[in-house]
């Protein structure tokens, strides 16, 4: 089943995090991610604002847990924890 991440972002170096994200992508689309959304200035309705928020797809929960663990992106993740402090949340796709 498709999952949803969504990623939420405070950024303290937006430098850093532009550096990251050059390098993420291609990892990401190379797990089967797809890029769905991603604004760096997100209408925040309720509650905590986000300095950023990204919305990919993954074809599953496995695909996201390879690129998580996989070895390059591994060596990315101080770069990205250097970047922002970042929250990663799975929900399931809807079906169309």
């Amino acid at each position: 089943m498709a999952v949803i991440m969504v990623s939420t972002l405070k950024v303290k170096d937006w430098d850093l995090l532009a550096e990251y994200r050059k390098g993420a992508g291609p990892i990401v689309r190379g797990h089967g991610g797809e890029l769905l959304g991603r604004s760096n200035a997100p209408e925040c309705l309720h509650g905590t604002p986000a300095d950023s928020v990204v919305l990919f797809r993954f074809p599953s929960r496995e695909a996201v847990d390879a690129w998580l663990n996989d070895p390059e992106y591994a060596k990315l993740k101080p770069l990205r924890d250097r970047a922002a402090d970042i929250t990663l949340l799975v929900i399931d796709a809807p079906t169309p």
